[in-house]
């Protein structure tokens, strides 16, 4: 498990191009793409501004773990979480969590759970021997366990190989891959 968040791992964090944290205004710091809103205003840096634009698009490991902001995009998952979760009230608060972090293209988070909790985001392969390695290693997931749509080593690989997101069980030795071809 990740140090700076539970469900990526640290070797896997892409830092955002950010200049300023939305909640606490910090520049000495990484900052990762986050799309949802502040909760409570009072907690801001600035509670005015929280309080009349309460979305934020960049925010700090701290401001990320603080319970003090929401991601905005709970649909993707409003079908993921009930058949998935051990503890659907922990995974809702788990979901808020979770940086933007890999790169979702289609727009719709489809990050895996197992054994009743959100999967690590470990990476993305390297190179198409490692990419071809992994739907042999992987179970594919697109919304769920599922059959994988594309094969790498007869179709070479996608544009770019951080459309491919690798994730563990934290609990068990199952490993899974989506696929966010555009």
């Amino acid at each position: 498990m990740g140090s700076v968040f539970t469900f990526v791992a640290d070797d896997a964090l892409r830092p955002a191009d950010g200049d300023a944290c939305h909640h606490c205004g910090c520049q000495n710091q990484p900052i990762y793409d986050y799309f949802g809103e502040i909760i409570d205003a009072e907690k801001a840096a600035d509670p005015e501004l929280a309080r009349t634009e309460p979305d934020v698009s960049w925010l700090c490991a701290p401001c990320i773990n603080s319970g003090n902001v929401r991601r905005t995009d709970t649909w993707s998952v409003e079908d993921t979480i009930p058949r998935f979760a051990e503890n659907t009230e922990a995974a809702w608060a788990d979901f808020n969590r979770l940086p933007n972090i890999p790169l979702f293209l289609q727009g719709k988070l489809d990050w895996p759970l197992c054994c009743g909790t959100w999967c690590e985001f470990t990476g993305s392969p390297g190179n198409l021997d490692e990419l071809v390695a992994v739907q042999t290693t992987h179970q594919y997931w697109a919304g769920g366990p599922a059959r994988a749509r594309r094969d790498f080593a007869s179709q070479g690989e996608p544009e770019s190989l951080e459309e491919i997101s690798l994730f563990r069980c934290t609990r068990c030795a199952r490993h899974f891959y989506t696929d966010q071809f555009t």
